[in-house]
């Protein structure tokens, strides 16, 4: 009997951590998104779905075309993030070359009157009180 149990307690875990990583992986993909990691959110997306097509799967070894599909629709949509984060990073570059294009401060000109290197002069007179 206990192996048939074990049997089933790997089976419930196995089922669990599908589970799991179901949810983390949209989780995860909603949270990058968000915090604007294009990139890391696609590939997360691409596992989040994934695991949700083989939990609508009818079989339980999928065919390996359906894998070959989903593999390639996969690579679409993290080249599609990898494009997004490239447009964002140019778009940024551009925005910081028109800033220094501009300059926001003046250039320091000297004072006319400073001459040179020359050290401050300082005088005390100074006198001793009485007792």
């Amino acid at each position: 009997m206990w192996p048939v149990a074990i049997f089933l307690m790997l089976v419930v875990l196995f089922y669990w951590l599908a589970f799991c990583l179901t949810v983390a992986a949209w989780l995860k993909a909603l949270i990058h998104l968000l915090g604007g990691n294009l990139i890391r959110a696609a590939i997360w997306l691409s596992i989040g779905c994934g695991m949700l097509f083989w939990w609508q799967g009818t079989e339980v070894i999928p065919h390996p075309w359906d894998f070959d599909k989903w593999l390639r629709g996969s690579a679409v949509i993290v080249g599609l993030g990898a494009l997004a984060t490239f447009l964002r990073w140019r778009k940024k570059q551009q925005a910081m070359q028109a800033m220094q294009a501009m300059p926001t401060m003046p250039a320091w000109t000297p004072p006319v009157e400073a001459t040179g290197n020359i050290g401050p002069v300082i005088e005390v007179e100074y006198q001793r009180l009485p007792n």
